[in-house]
């Protein structure tokens, strides 16, 4: 089986994870649509006033680089992330040759919360692929419902190896909430919620300093990456998660992340959240900002000793249950042959 992978393949992208899993299942090759759009929109301002007028060339570029690609490896199956950079001719084209097409969202296919996360061809799209691998059940549903296509529901997961969870083991707790994520109105409510109700919270990401006033209560600081990261989620007390309007009722990456870590998560309350943890003895669940603040002193007032049991149960869930990235690809690799 020949998988090639149209998507965005820069550090932190979630398209690393399945192309390096992915090849113990099948033969995988890569193109990298968003890379050569961002090339050009970011060159000039220029190149970003034809592309909002419709006057730029680099869509048919991509269309005709990514048909060059299939016509070399000849692959069974053309696995789109997202699809904001190929358009809906461009799929029929790779139909006509006998291609299947299949698509994942990590955003949502419907809704669309900022600019970076869908456009027409998102939506004009949906009907033209083989299979779509959906993260959200409800997602699932209306695809299936209203198309009548194929579907497999793909969680997302965590990538975090045995050496380096026991890295961030030794971490001294940090005695406060904290959220790792970059600014958007929603979270700001939450965050001065939380700042407001007296208790304390840190705040890693870019351009904090934008929306909320550093206090007693409030920390900032910028984005952390790779095992600091992880170090970060784990060294909290607790770690606040919060929804973005395309996550309602499902899940985000920070579910299987913070847990994975052994770190304590206090996120909405939702069926996908319940289904893949245990509430109270994995996670804590909250149904609106007053049960977040209840939650969160709660949490913040536990001895010590209760909070390494919760710890260890949400590493104990996550590694038992196998929500890693490598499973995820084991899966993705099922379906695929379930179309071909």
């Amino acid at each position: 089986m020949k998988i090639l992978l149209a998507g965005q393949f820069k550090g932190w992208a979630l398209e690393h994870h399945f192309v390096r899993y992915l090849s113990r299942h099948a033969e995988v090759f890569t193109y990298p649509a968003e890379e050569v759009f961002d090339a050009y929109y970011q060159s000039s301002v220029l190149n970003k006033v034809c592309y909002r007028l419709g006057l730029s060339s680099i869509q048919r570029r991509i269309s005709r680089e990514l048909l060059q690609q299939a016509a070399e490896v000849r692959p069974d199956v053309i696995w789109v992330f997202k699809g904001m950079r190929v358009t809906p001719q461009t799929l029929r084209q790779i139909r006509s040759r006998g291609i299947k097409l299949a698509n994942y969202n990590p955003d949502h296919p419907f809704i669309f919360s900022s600019r970076g996360s869908g456009n027409s061809n998102v939506r004009k799209s949906i009907g033209l692929y083989d299979l779509h691998l959906c993260y959200s059940r409800s997602v699932q549903r209306r695809i299936e419902q209203e198309y009548g296509i194929r579907t497999a529901f793909l969680p997302f997961g965590f990538e975090l190896s045995d050496s380096d969870y026991e890295a961030i083991t030794a971490v001294t707790e940090i005695n406060r909430g904290c959220f790792v994520g970059n600014p958007d109105k929603i979270r700001v409510e939450h965050l001065q919620t939380f700042a407001e109700s007296g208790l304390p919270v840190d705040v890693y990401g870019h351009g904090w300093e934008r929306h909320l006033a550093p206090s007693a209560n409030v920390r900032i600081f910028d984005a952390v990456y790779g095992l600091e990261y992880w170090r970060t989620i784990r060294s909290y007390r607790l770690q606040l998660n919060i929804f973005r309007p395309h996550n309602e009722g499902s899940h985000n990456m920070r579910t299987f992340e913070v847990p994975a870590a052994g770190g304590i998560m206090l996120a909405p309350d939702s069926p996908e959240h319940q289904e893949f943890f245990t509430p109270e003895q994995e996670v804590f669940l909250y149904r609106s900002k007053d049960d977040m603040i209840d939650q969160a002193r709660m949490l913040l007032s536990l001895p010590v000793a209760q909070t390494r049991l919760i710890r260890e149960a949400a590493r104990g869930r996550s590694v038992h249950s196998n929500y890693t990235y490598e499973n995820r690809a084991a899966q993705a690799a099922e379906a695929f042959k379930a179309i071909l």
